[in-house]
């Protein structure tokens, strides 16, 4: 039995299970945001965004990885620039997470249980944000990460599960993330690959639609 099944037999109702996914909801938003980080690339000069297939295909463009194998993120060695790059991809991540839990309740449960899920996992997932002390407080968290969740734009696909990160919500995600670090540099990103980012954002969409067509259809929500 997965995690997020065990919560579903172990709480009352929408709210509870949306309050227990929260902090999981959080952490797959972090580690993808720390695979999107180990995945860029940059270089000097202002241009646009681009996201690459491979490794090889980065570099071919004359982008420097940060990291041509996985490795931890030693947050001491990173600079300024690094840091706020990593910052605002985790949060745009977490946004990216909290999106794909909300679409999936709202594809598969009634109306007005969808809100009651909304209305447990938001709150959860924010406070999960100060507990790993990415933010502050909670109003500084619901600013920060509801930038990204509200005015989006007209996307239909909120994850491309052939090419994540390619014409969807994702890529959109992570254009505005790496704006908002507001560096200087030029980023790029690596799709897949040791070092790439699909992995990850396909799993967080394919076990959260899992879990949450499942607990549904259990409990009729």
């Amino acid at each position: 039995m997965g995690l997020k099944d065990w919560f579903a037999g172990n709480v009352a109702g929408p709210k509870s299970y949306g309050n227990a996914l929260g902090r999981s909801a959080r952490e797959g938003g972090s580690a993808l945001g720390n695979a999107m980080f180990s995945s860029h690339g940059s270089k000097p000069g202002n241009g646009p965004i681009a996201i690459f297939d491979t490794l090889s295909d980065m570099q071919s463009a004359g982008f420097e990885p940060f990291s041509e194998t996985p490795q931890p993120i030693e947050l001491a060695s990173l600079s300024r620039a690094e840091g706020s790059l990593l910052k605002n991809l985790h949060v745009g991540m977490i946004a990216f997470a909290f999106i794909v839990n909300s679409n999936a309740a709202l594809q598969y449960m009634k109306r007005e249980n969808t809100s009651r899920f909304r209305n447990g996992l938001g709150p959860s997932l924010l406070q999960s944000t100060v507990d790993c002390g990415l933010f502050d407080n909670v109003e500084s968290a619901r600013i920060a990460v509801m930038s990204y969740v509200t005015a989006l734009p007209p996307i239909q696909v909120v994850l491309n599960m052939e090419r994540p990160g390619s014409e969807d919500l994702l890529e959109h995600l992570i254009r505005k993330a790496t704006q908002a670090s507001g560096n200087t540099s030029q980023y790029a990103f690596v799709r897949s690959g040791f070092t790439g980012f699909d992995s990850f954002a396909i799993t967080i969409a394919e076990e959260t639609l899992k879990s949450i067509l499942a607990a549904t259809k259990k409990f009729n929500w």
